[in-house]
């Protein structure tokens, strides 16, 4: 039987469609993740369930995110000219502990935005990540790789 960490590398794999309702099962299976575990740099990608965030990554070539410490996040990082930059539209965000579904995990909250980024450990090189607030409608689900 596979685990939900194995189950969430094979969708990234597969790369198609995934329908929300399997990436929160999934998601609620994995195990939390400490503030101190993502801090870096990270690169992004996401799943395609259709939702519109997705739409707008794909356009400004959001590549990834940047964890300088707890209180120094740059949450969107672009490709521009073939450099990592950050984008700056979307501002800032911290770190914090929260319980997102029952279970205490890292939240990254954006200074200037209804919105929340929640994390969830698949291996060291591997983080989960779920975002939702009031302007997105549903969850866009992504993951941010080292």
């Amino acid at each position: 039987m596979s685990t939900a960490q194995d189950q969430f590398i094979a969708l990234i794999k597969a790369s198609k469609p995934v329908e929300p309702a399997v990436l929160n099962s999934i998601f609620d299976q994995l195990p939390p993740i400490r503030p101190d575990q993502v801090l870096g740099e990270w690169n992004g990608g996401f799943f395609d369930t259709g939702h519109h965030v997705g739409d707008t990554l794909n356009e400004i070539r959001w590549v990834g995110k940047s964890f300088k410490s707890v209180d120094d996040v740059d949450p969107v990082i672009i490709d521009k000219d073939g450099e990592r930059t950050s984008w700056g539209k979307w501002g800032f965000a911290t770190l914090k502990e929260m319980v997102y579904r029952g279970v205490v995990s890292t939240t990254m909250i954006y200074d200037d935005r209804p919105v929340f980024d929640h994390f969830r450990y698949v291996n060291d090189k591997l983080i989960a990540g779920i975002m939702e607030g009031k302007t997105l409608g549903d969850d866009f689900f992504f993951y941010l790789e080292r």
